[in-house]
């Protein structure tokens, strides 16, 4: 991994699985909130792979991170 890459690394504000923003397909919110891919669609998030994006956002109730 190139040391970019792992400055963009994150953890998901749900499960704290490391994800990499784009590359593993993170519904990103607020100044620094993830969700990785299998937390938004749990929370009924819908990412439509022709586009290659989220379609409908998954639902943030609960959760405490990175509003500001």
């Amino acid at each position: 991994m190139h040391r970019s890459e792992a400055q963009l690394a994150t953890r998901c504000s749900v499960c704290g699985t490391e994800v990499q923003g784009v590359a593993d397909r993170a519904f990103t919110f607020g100044t620094r909130g993830v969700l990785c891919f299998d937390c938004a669609l749990a929370r009924g998030g819908r990412y439509d792979e022709a586009h290659d994006g989220w379609v409908e956002e998954p639902n943030l109730d609960g959760i405490e991170n990175a509003w500001e």
